[in-house]
């Protein structure tokens, strides 16, 4: 409109006596008001024009995942989770059923009766002479000498960047099991093994026992009875505020791995979390054995130690108290040729065990497990020569006093 009404003005005949400065100036003042005219449209076309705004997109990036978990996770151990149970994080001692001669666990206040052990934890072997325990998120070790415990001390070759706690001893008095909150776990505290080096007096570098042991929650006691081959373990995960669930399991006698070829990625990470102990149960009547000797050993944890020991010195003479050794050095070598007979059963056992899933198994997991076999094979045969020289020994040293 304004476009129009300026073309209308200036078209207009000019007067006559009009000169053709009046005329130049005019001519320029079209032009000047012409461009006045473009700019103002040009302004109000760009006002009056729709914005088309464009729609974002957000795509949700998935956090990478913990390497090592996807590590972890290839290697899960193939275990039989027999049972779990659900209690106060300060009663799941009450649930872990150990054979008395495996040793006993408990809480490092009430063995030791003192204040500051509040967290902690406390194994002792089954003769009762040797302890481990935590204290102030270090492991220690301790003798019974004389009726008193002695000064504790500091278990070589477990330093860690974090705590550590929750001690178990095997009765072949090597393998220890305990609980790190170190950084190098997945989170919270973690469960790792490592092995006695009686040449150094040290422990070997720890090794995280991976999962479904292991998880990015506080996992830890993990504790075997081998004489019964049944094992357990406490964790925190899934769990509300100040309860934990105890799993009860059996052990293998040589670690064994869920195949990743035969396991989708999503059964697998099932597995690994333990989210259904009933998928590790087969057709269930190993559980059934297992399950029958948990109650036998709760059975017999409740009943009174009565028994009375055998040693024969000669064809008319049995010692049946400890008191009966005239050597009181011959009292602790009976007790160290317990611990020896205690362990060859338990390798016995072990090897039973193998030999039947060996022929079980597949070309690949014989190649596993016949290492491990030989070991426990070599370990027994190289036991059975000391404990029948320790006999002798104990024998004879008696006889020359009679």
């Amino acid at each position: 409109m304004l476009i129009i009404n300026v073309f209308k003005i200036f078209s207009l005949p000019l007067p006559k006596k009009e000169t053709e400065s009046r005329k130049t100036m005019k001519r320029i003042s079209l032009i000047v008001v012409l461009m006045l005219a473009m700019t103002t449209i040009t302004a109000t076309a760009q006002k009056r024009k729709t914005t088309v705004k464009k729609k974002v997109v957000h795509v949700e990036q998935k956090a990478p995942e913990d390497p090592k978990i996807v590590q972890m996770l290839s290697a899960t151990q193939k275990i039989m989770f027999i049972d779990s149970v659900v209690v106060n994080k300060d009663a799941f001692l009450t649930r872990m059923h150990l054979n008395p001669e495996t040793g006993t666990l408990a809480k490092a206040a009430d063995f030791f009766g003192k204040k500051g052990y509040q967290d902690g934890t406390v194994y002792q072997n089954e003769l009762g002479n040797k302890c481990y325990f935590s204290h102030s998120g270090k492991l220690y070790t301790s003798d019974l000498l004389e009726g008193e415990w002695s000064k504790p001390t500091l278990l070589d070759g477990l330093d860690s960047d974090g705590q550590t706690n929750y001690p178990f001893m095997m009765t072949d008095g090597t393998t220890f099991y305990f609980a790190s909150t170190s950084t190098e776990g997945l989170g919270g505290y973690d469960i790792y093994m490592t092995r006695f080096d009686s040449e150094t007096g040290k422990f070997l570098k720890p090794e995280n026992i991976g999962m479904p042991f292991n998880s990015e929650a506080n996992d830890y006691m993990y504790a075997i009875d081998e004489l019964d081959s049944i094992g357990y373990f406490v964790t925190d995960r899934r769990q509300p505020e100040g309860m934990v669930c105890v799993y009860t399991f059996i052990p293998n006698p040589t670690r064994r791995s869920y195949d990743p070829d035969d396991y989708d990625d999503a059964t697998l990470k099932s597995l690994a979390r333990i989210d259904c102990i009933k998928d590790t149960w087969g057709n269930g009547q190993q559980r059934k054995r297992a399950l029958n000797r948990v109650k036998k050993i709760a059975q017999a944890r409740q009943r009174k130690n009565t028994e009375e020991i055998v040693f024969h010195i000669d064809d008319n003479l049995t010692y049946n108290e400890l008191s009966d050794f005239q050597l009181p050095d011959n009292r602790e070598r009976y007790a160290e040729l317990q611990e020896k007979l205690k362990r060859m059963q338990a390798l016995n056992k072990a090897l039973e065990q193998s030999r039947e899933e060996y022929a079980k198994a597949s070309a690949a997991e014989r190649d596993l497990m016949e290492n491990e076999i030989q070991r426990n094979e070599n370990e027994y045969y190289e036991l059975e020569l000391v404990v029948k020289q320790l006999e002798k020994s104990i024998r004879n040293s008696e006889l020359k006093l009679k």
